[in-house]
């Protein structure tokens, strides 16, 4: 039975072997990772694959830059974020949201989350809370609404939240502060029972 490298392994492996396998297993590590914050970021499915696959050919290209004392898992979400806001600039993009509505995207959000097979009661009910918790996050001003997905969708520390937008951790942590006030207050709005 073998045991799986990390992620500084199989870098290395790539760096000073240029093992193309490590390469591979290192993206299929994080694919599904990158499509769904690019997803978040353009709610778009085609846009977001080519993000992840620009992520990745820059990961590629820059791997020689990689300090192997920071999460490989931040620094693609950083190349992730940047691609993203640049795709976005280019296109002159109007305000983003960071969930889809129902009428005019091809992918709903809850899609890219993992399938569980709940039962249909459930799904119906859970349906509902993403509705409002999605309109509720409308309403959160953008930038906030990054460091509320980047914290609880991605599961990443303020500190790496601040290195990937070039933010203060200060300014990270009002932020974040800032936004859930205002989630907290349009949820009591539309959905006092969640």
């Amino acid at each position: 039975m073998s045991v799986e490298k990390s992620d500084a392994q199989l870098i290395e492996l790539f760096r000073e072997e240029r093992d193309e396998k490590a390469l591979h297993e290192l993206i299929s590590r994080y694919d599904k990772r990158v499509y769904a914050f690019a997803f978040r970021l353009v709610r778009s499915q085609e846009e977001a694959e080519d993000i992840s696959q620009e992520v990745f050919i820059k990961a590629w290209k820059h791997i020689h830059r990689y300090d192997p004392r920071r999460d490989f898992g931040t620094w693609v979400l950083t190349i992730t974020y940047r691609t993203a806001i640049d795709w976005l600039r280019k296109k002159k993009a109007t305000p983003f949201s960071f969930f889809t509505s129902r009428t005019d995207e091809k992918i709903p959000y809850e899609e890219t989350i993992a399938d569980t097979d709940p039962l249909p009661d459930v799904v119906a009910e859970s349906r509902e809370k993403k509705e409002v918790l999605e309109k509720a996050l409308g309403k959160v001003e953008e930038n906030d609404r990054l460091i509320i997905l980047l914290h609880h969708t991605e599961g990443l520390s303020f500190e790496e939240i601040s290195s990937i937008i070039h933010k203060p951790m200060n300014t990270v942590k009002s932020r974040y502060r800032r936004a859930l006030i205002r989630l907290r207050e349009e949820l009591s709005l539309h959905a006092p029972e969640l």
